[in-house]
């Protein structure tokens, strides 16, 4: 998948762990969903996807096209390792090509043409103001055996974050007791987060974005969970639902597959954009 031997061979481990995470791990029914979906993306028009060292970082080659940005800006990232993992989401696509599901090119493409044209102090700002809505923090009053599964697997979860950052964040059923979060008790977390590069800022937003919860978005990042554990966690309220009243077909296998690649994509272009 590379024009030169990887030096890293952890890399190539991170790489294949990612890989079986993201394809072969899909669940039979959304297999067969995407293989039916054949109008949703466009034709392929390369044979092989190729990572190569470029003049500042690693670029992605689709033949001997140079993969650019929805911007046209080309394709660079930092590291061998994270161009390889590219090279292979781009190459492990079938006879159409479904970039909705291809999750790290598009955090790649969001890094570099920061098409919002964010600081990286707004974004800080952006994850610190989604602490007081963190779906870990807000449980139901009812049913008794929600409230007890909310607390079985949420609490220790909080109560890490809480000792990591030296904050006394509280479960609550009140819409409003979050809100009132003192700003200066966030600045370990906000410490923390400006010590993150772009490339892995960008992922924990996202990850954020997914899960709608800061705690379990540190939380993977910090190796405290795994991919499949976030979102075991993300959707816990779902998992209560399916439990109680069935599990839609497809529907619920597609949402859970789907939030466990955009977290391990997200935690993936964090690690492997770091240079050695």
């Amino acid at each position: 998948v590379c024009s030169s031997d990887l030096s890293n061979r952890a890399t190539v481990v991170r790489m294949n762990s990612f890989l079986r995470m993201y394809y072969t791990g899909v669940p039979v029914v959304l297999r067969r969903w995407m293989s039916l979906s054949r109008t949703w993306g466009r034709k392929r028009f390369y044979k092989n996807a190729l990572a190569q060292k470029s003049e500042n970082g690693y670029s992605v080659h689709l033949d001997h096209r140079s993969l650019r940005t929805p911007m046209r800006k080309p394709f660079v990232v930092p590291t061998e390792g994270l161009a390889v993992v590219v090279a292979q989401e781009w190459g492990a696509q079938g006879a159409i090509i479904k970039q909705p599901l291809m999750h790290l090119t598009a955090l790649c493409n969001t890094v570099i043409d920061q098409p919002t044209n964010r600081t990286k102090d707004v974004v800080i700002e952006h994850i610190l103001g989604s602490l007081a809505t963190d779906t870990i923090c807000y449980r139901a009053d009812e049913p008794d055996d929600l409230v007890l599964m909310q607390q079985r697997e949420w609490d220790p979860i909080l109560e890490w974050f809480n000792a990591r950052f030296n904050l006394n964040l509280s479960a609550t059923t009140s819409l409003f007791q979050l809100s009132s979060v003192d700003q200066s008790s966030l600045q370990p977390l906000a410490t923390y987060l400006s010590q993150l590069s772009p490339w892995a800022l960008t992922g924990l937003e996202h990850c954020l974005d997914c899960s709608k919860s800061v705690i379990v978005s540190v939380a993977l990042f910090e190796g405290r969970l795994n991919a499949q554990d976030a979102t075991n966690l993300a959707l816990l309220e779902t998992k209560h639902q399916t439990q109680r009243w069935g599990n839609v077909e497809w529907q619920h296998d597609i949402e859970a597959q789907d939030l466990k690649s955009r977290m391990a994509a997200s935690l993936l272009i964090a690690s492997l954009s770091q240079r050695s």
